[in-house]
């Protein structure tokens, strides 16, 4: 499924973008409506999320324009703007939705879902063939109890044969379908792609899905009627919610972690701004500058769960758009303002990727982007990756590896998902560009990438022209794929380093555990949580912590029980044990004490300091 997201704030375009691939969706971005109108123009979309406030032509005349020439594209405006005036406009020039900022990336997910059904163009659902399980509404391929990780592209073919599977396609066609128009790659790059998707396949015990037709293309294999086919079917809905959650959390604290910076400078600002409006001599030029900070603001911060920052933040808009600001205005302004620079300030750690209930640590996939003509070699360096992710057999991370034959190509992929590396031939050229000048343009990108540069032109000019440009490793092509590897893996693996400590906390869901947990991660502090008492033992064997965390009013056994299970237990007789609760009668703490404790903390207590001591016992352990 293509999707065009037409979006001007770099935040919440990431956060969209990010959200939306990793559920296997294909998306364009375009910045301003001049962008968009081109883009809709030169390719097929399935759908179109629309941002109302844009560069060069707003959302509402394009959704107009688009109508006027008969585009029955499904049309989904998101705006901070929230009025009900506001709504019917934009739904009367042709939207089928309107979501307001901020929103909830679930929410979003659900309300595309819903008008790409109405357009007959999805249907959440599974399909299983021979015992590969498809889920489409999750974005999840599996066989047995192993889950099969395909880039997107992979994802792609293996659904478009499912979904048609009495249908020869040949390589042309499955390009067409698949790959956006500025691509422009060639038939060898299905090859390489189908070849991928049946090693994967293969690696786990799957059976070969795909069948060649030689002259012709390819067809799904027809199935014996002894042998499983099912049709699609509705997923189930709470596995799917919980792993729409679970990806929510993941990219929103990715991107926070790395906007963070942006936001404090961008807050800073804004409250400089406000501290120099007067109604003497009025500077209508940095109003509107703050009044825009304000807008984008009020937009990004709330779809990644400031909701209260937001708030303040879609106040202020409001509050300084009349031309003339009066002095209680100007002063409310500058109150906001610093409101709004210290709750940002205060927000020291990223956000907490939701845990499964009774799960393991939930880890970022680092994302590796190979920018090489020599195609086969790339594919040749992702299999070597994957190869050595399965022998590894590590729940921490394991790499994601994508492939830009052309410049333009790997532009727009970086702006879509920013790689955590880029592997780049200062080779490879076309269209009046070469892999210099574009290490020369990732020399400005902010957040700056890692690249590696991996060429057969090995001159003392080159090397010296990559430092320059702030490149990291040079590797000639005629090493071998393993050095590359190392090279790119000493890149990535500060970004992922295994946490000195491990903390269990046991908790049915409160807040301040999550935030807890979010401080303990800040301090390289790795946090499991439990949220069944009945698994507490199960879990504390498995994860092997350095200390356990027990919320004192816990359903079924009590955590003064649990305490004693730990005492009496050899292999954990020593472990440290810390009681957290909102009960601080004596009588209460003298129990947990005297059923093992090594602290008791109330939870009226500022978290930091809760969380400083825990650190500080760590480390004597």
């Amino acid at each position: 499924m293509k999707i065009l997201l037409v979006e001007d704030d770099s935040i919440t375009r990431e956060t969209i973008a990010n959200f939306l691939t990793a559920h296997e969706y294909q998306v364009s971005l375009a910045t301003d409506g001049e962008m968009a109108l081109e883009l809709q123009e030169q390719c097929e979309y399935d759908l179109i999320i629309l941002d109302i406030v844009l560069p060069k032509l707003d959302g509402i005349s394009i959704c107009k324009q688009w109508r006027h020439q008969g585009c029955q594209t499904p049309i989904l405006l998101i705006t901070v703007k929230n009025q009900v005036t506001e709504r019917i406009i934009g739904l009367e020039a042709g939207a089928d939705d309107y979501v307001t900022k901020p929103f909830d990336l679930e929410e979003l997910l659900a309300r595309i879902h819903a008008l790409l059904r109405r357009s007959k163009s999805f249907i959440p659902q599974e399909i299983i063939w021979d015992g590969i399980h498809f889920d489409s509404a999750s974005g999840r391929v599996y066989s047995g109890n192993q889950s099969i990780h395909l880039t997107p592209k992979e994802y792609c073919l293996l659904e478009l044969f499912l979904l048609n599977p009495k249908r020869i396609f040949s390589r042309q066609a499955i390009l067409d379908r698949l790959w956006d128009f500025a691509e422009i790659p060639g038939e060898g790059t299905v090859s390489t792609h189908i070849k991928s998707l049946r090693q994967k396949l293969k690696a786990v015990g799957a059976e070969d899905p795909i069948e060649t037709v030689y002259g012709l293309g390819y067809r799904l294999k027809t199935l014996s009627e002894s042998e499983q086919f099912s049709p699609p079917t509705q997923s189930n809905t709470a596995s799917v919610q919980t792993h729409t959650e679970e990806n929510a959390q993941i990219i929103t604290s990715k991107v926070w972690e790395k906007f963070q910076k942006y936001y404090v400078e961008e807050t800073n600002k804004l409250s400089q701004i406000t501290a120099t409006l007067s109604t003497i001599q009025p500077d209508i030029e940095l109003k509107n500058q703050a009044e825009q900070i304000a807008h984008k603001l009020a937009g990004s911060l709330g779809s990644l769960g400031f909701i209260n920052i937001s708030e303040q933040a879609k106040q202020l808009e409001i509050l300084l758009q009349p031309t003339v600001l009066n002095p209680d205005d100007i002063q409310q302004a500058r109150e906001l303002s610093t409101a709004i620079q210290q709750e940002v300030s205060k927000v020291s750690t990223v956000l907490e990727p939701k845990t499964q209930a009774n799960t393991e640590f939930i880890a970022y996939s680092p994302l590796l982007l190979i920018v090489d003509e020599d195609l086969m070699l790339a594919e040749q360096i992702r299999i070597e990756v994957m190869s050595i992710t399965r022998q590894a057999n590590t729940n921490k991370w394991t790499w994601r590896v994508e492939i830009a034959t052309d410049i333009n190509v790997a532009r727009k992929m970086i702006t879509q998902t920013p790689p955590d590396v880029i592997l780049l031939d200062l080779n490879i050229s076309g269209r009046g560009e070469d892999g210099r000048n574009f290490m020369q343009e990732l020399s400005t990108h902010t957040p700056k990438i890692p690249v590696v540069a991996f060429t057969a032109k090995d001159t003392l000019t080159d090397r010296v022209d990559f430092t320059r440009w702030g490149g990291c490793f040079f590797v000639n092509k005629n090493l071998p794929i393993s050095t590359v590897l190392e090279a790119v893996n000493t890149l990535i693996q500060p970004l992922f380093q295994n946490y000195r400590y491990r903390v269990l906390i046991l908790d049915n869901k409160h807040k301040f555990f999550h935030q807890l947990s979010n401080l303990l991660t800040s301090y390289k502090i790795e946090v499991f949580i439990c949220t069944d008492a009945q698994n507490f033992l199960q879990l504390l064997n498995r994860n092997q912590p350095n200390l356990v965390i027990l919320n004192q009013q816990m359903p079924g056994f009590s955590s003064i029980d649990l305490c004693r299970v730990v005492r009496t237990d050899p292999q954990w007789h020593n472990l440290p044990v810390t009681f957290i609760s909102t009960n601080s009668k004596p009588e209460i703490i003298s129990q947990a004490y005297a059923a093992g404790a090594d602290d008791y903390f109330s939870k009226s207590m500022n978290k930091n300091e809760i969380a400083t001591r825990i650190w500080q016992r760590l480390q004597k352990c």
